[in-house]
């Protein structure tokens, strides 16, 4: 607990420092050890972080993923609910079932970028049972559910330094790992190199949203023209491409590990254009 505590306050100071927002650096040394150690109490003494390893054991046995992720209101559903108004989302659902219902029972180590509140991860907590999780986000004080099978820590996906840290710092390979953080065209393509070459073989490594810059031209700033789904459609027909962010290296070894590439899409429509790209590449 201490090694994931400190791994994240000195990641949250370093972070400050690269921005040279040295202000900002002075106060997150009391500000942010104060709000860990308030996240502290609350997960052993507030009602308003659930426990769910205390979850009746069979409260969820006959519900599929979809279920789940209705359930906890998790926007990879086929639709969420805010302000009392039912609305369609994602559905990712049906592809993660479709992908990796076969290993449900096992004993998997799932790391999920942007975990925020933990609904994803909640849902998944039940659809693999004997799983154990990795919740990496950016403010790591929005998760309300807790359990001896989560762990959480910081991440800022668009510092290179900070996510070649959280490769370090999880010392076992994985068999899951979700992008689910920024969907900034940057942040997915650094964050995919690094990270690809922590997954077991015939793991996967799953990117959703992979797509949305037609309709949010924020998440592509510098305006590149290649996005990561054409990259990696370029990469699996081995054609040749540039890219600012990735490396010859990186280029390489992505080439020579992805066993398979799935392109999917869910069900979300922003301004007449579907939002719900996802991409699941298995590991050689």
């Amino acid at each position: 607990m201490f090694r994931n505590f400190w791994f994240s306050y000195k990641n949250i100071l370093y972070r400050a420092i690269l921005k040279k927002k040295y202000f900002t650096f002075l106060r997150k040394i009391f500000g942010t050890l104060f709000k860990f150690l308030r996240k502290f109490y609350l997960i052993n003494f507030s009602p308003d972080i659930e426990n769910l390893d205390k979850v009746e054991k069979n409260k969820f046995k006959n519900f599929n993923l979809d279920d789940l992720f209705i359930n906890f209101n998790c926007d990879k559903g086929s639709y969420c609910v805010y302000d009392y108004e039912k609305k369609i989302t994602h559905k990712y659902s049906v592809f993660y079932e479709k992908y990796l219902k076969k290993n449900k029972k096992k004993k998997l180590s799932v790391l999920e970028l942007g975990s925020h509140e933990g609904k994803g991860i909640a849902s998944f907590y039940f659809f693999f049972p004997n799983a154990n999780f990795y919740g990496a986000n950016i403010n790591p004080f929005q998760m309300k559910y807790t359990s001896k099978r989560i762990t959480e820590l910081y991440v800022d996906v668009s510092c290179k330094e900070i996510v070649d840290n959280l490769a370090n710092h999880i010392n076992e390979d994985l068999d899951l790992i979700i992008d689910d953080a920024s969907h900034n065209l940057k942040d997915i393509l650094l964050a995919l190199p690094i990270l690809f070459r922590k997954l077991k073989q015939n793991g996967f490594y799953v990117i959703e949203d992979a797509d949305q810059f037609k309709v949010y031209k924020e998440l592509n700033p510098t305006n590149e023209k290649m996005t990561p789904i054409q990259i990696l459609k370029n990469i699996k027909n081995n054609r040749k491409f540039s890219s600012k962010f990735l490396s010859k290296t990186d280029k390489d070894y992505l080439k020579k590990n992805i066993k398979n590439f799935y392109f999917e899409k869910g069900k979300s429509i922003v301004n007449g254009y579907n939002i719900s790209d996802i991409v699941f590449l298995r590991k050689k």
